[in-house]
């Protein structure tokens, strides 16, 4: 079923109150101004029955919760408009009643979930449901019942059976969309409908419905081929259905019925001058040619639009998990993946960029874990592991945004300290090496806790290179090493 709007999901049992009576009364209304009308020209009820249009609206609304408007509605009508016996019009309301709830019942069942109106299965769902199933349930119900009160003869049922048939399904097909759309009962067509129309959206849509006021209302001459050239009508209204939007589109072929119907019951219009057989035939020939036009057409933009919104997003995700994806990479590339450090290469290059930037003095610290091997020899490679982590991270939490840090390989790590004096880099190698020492060593290794030797150099006039610090780094800490570890050593 269609999606009950906002302003229906709010209420309770007195809002429903409310829309029965609101029907009831809008039924009654449409009834005796279309049957008042039509009868004022011998057609009796009407060639085209509007209030079962709103019936239709009403049992996609509320389904059987409006179904008491309904039949209350048409029994007034039935009643009082057209003078019928009470229970031969409490038998035709009951169809009339019933009719729209099991075709907005068949409808639901077969329609997209996106809407009736976006999908051409949705509009084929609402063709044989509301429209088709409705008329031929009311149909049947309405002949019966003139047939159990005596009121018509078997023979003439099958006639009277069509007749009402197409005169509710038309009037269901030339209101309902309109009606529906206004409602809320159905959503619009995406990227359909703005807010304002633009001046060339206007002109068109009120020209539309002045000329067929012109055409319908005019007296025209028998030689002017008016009769066929009126189906051009079509142009304007799949205009204003791909510009503006369905509803505004639906709402002026609804209009254009209602004008092209009095004309034409009134003796006005291109199909009173002769050029066709049958005036109210073509009448809806017309109509229907319109309607399915605007509804086929906007059902396959629809889908088209939406197809095209989908593809969108499935190329945005696929580049979104690309570019996620090849960040990964990106990261694996460059990140040692134990310690979360720059590797060597990374490393390096980062360095070797910040040198040549010129940011003087320039600091170059390498250090390394000592004894560690036997680390690994006696507490294993889990608790090994578990160290160079933890060096990482106590030596991460002094370090300076600016600064950085690589592990260039095994338990050896790197620091490079741009815009750094002999004097800082040196107090932050001591911070470095009492960071290493507050890590506690599992009770299989060979020392409660670990130390760590550290190489400093500074970068020269006419230095020119990263890998020439670096090795003037790695003699320092040789040296600190050799002096007993544990310890900062300064390259000469």
């Amino acid at each position: 079923m269609a999606a009950t709007p906002d302003w229906c999901q709010r209420g309770g049992l007195e809002l429903w109150i409310g829309l029965n009576l609101g029907v009831a009364l809008a039924y009654l209304g449409l009834g005796w101004a279309v049957g008042r009308f039509f009868a004022a020209y011998g057609l009796f009820p009407a060639p085209i029955w509007l209030p079962a249009g709103l019936a239709g609206v009403a049992a996609m609304l509320g389904g059987p919760r409006l179904l008491p408007g309904v039949f209350l509605g048409s029994f007034l009508v039935n009643a009082g408009v057209f003078g019928s016996a009470p229970p031969l019009a409490a038998m035709i309301s009951a169809g009339n009643a019933l009719g729209p709830w099991a075709g907005a019942v068949l409808t639901r069942r077969f329609r997209p979930h996106t809407g009736l109106f976006t999908r051409f299965r949705g509009v084929v769902a609402f063709l044989a449901g509301v429209v088709l199933l409705h008329a031929a349930l009311s149909a049947a119900g309405g002949t019966l019942s003139l047939w159990l009160a005596g009121e018509a003869p078997a023979g003439a049922l099958p006639g009277i059976w069509s007749r009402w048939l197409l005169c509710d399904a038309g009037g269901t097909f030339f209101f309902a969309p309109s009606l529906a759309l206004w409602l809320g009962v159905e959503r619009i067509p995406a990227d359909a409908g703005h807010t304002r129309l633009a001046p060339l959206d206007a002109t068109v849509w009120f020209g539309t419905a002045g000329l067929a006021l012109l055409v319908f209302l005019s007296k025209l001459p028998p030689a002017l081929p008016s009769a066929q050239l009126v189906f051009l009508l079509a142009v304007p209204l799949s205009w204003i259905a791909l510009r503006i939007s369905l509803r505004a589109a639906y709402t002026l072929l609804t209009l254009i019925c209602v004008i092209a119907s009095a004309g034409t019951v009134a003796g006005y219009g291109p199909f009173q001058n002769g050029g066709a057989g049958n005036p109210m035939q073509s009448v809806g020939l017309l109509i229907v040619l319109c309607a399915m036009n605007v509804l086929t057409l906007l059902a396959l933009v629809s889908e088209r639009r939406e197809a095209e919104v989908a593809l969108a997003e499935a190329n945005l995700l696929l580049e979104r998990r690309v570019s996620e994806r090849t960040a990964e990479l990106r990261r694996l590339a460059e990140t040692d993946v134990l310690t979360g450090l720059a590797n060597r290469r990374c490393f390096m290059a980062a360095a070797e960029a910040a040198l040549q930037r010129g940011g003087r003095p320039f600091a170059l610290i390498a250090f390394d874990l000592d004894h560690f091997k036997s680390i690994y020899d006696t507490a294993g490679h889990a608790a090994g592991d578990t160290v160079l982590r933890l060096a990482a991270e106590r030596c991460t939490a002094q370090l300076r945004q600016r600064d950085l840090f690589g592990r260039i390989g095994g338990e050896e790590f790197a620091i490079a300290l741009p815009v750094t004096g002999r004097a800082e880099a040196r107090r932050l190698a001591e911070q470095l090496r009492l960071a290493l020492a507050s890590i506690t060593l599992p009770p299989a290794a060979p020392r409660p806790r670990v130390s760590g030797s550290f190489g400093l150099a500074m970068a020269e006039e006419g230095e020119d290179g990263l890998e020439g610090l670096l090795r003037r780094a790695d003699l320092a800490l040789y040296a600190a090493k050799h002096a007993g570890r544990d310890q900062v050593c300064e390259a000469v």
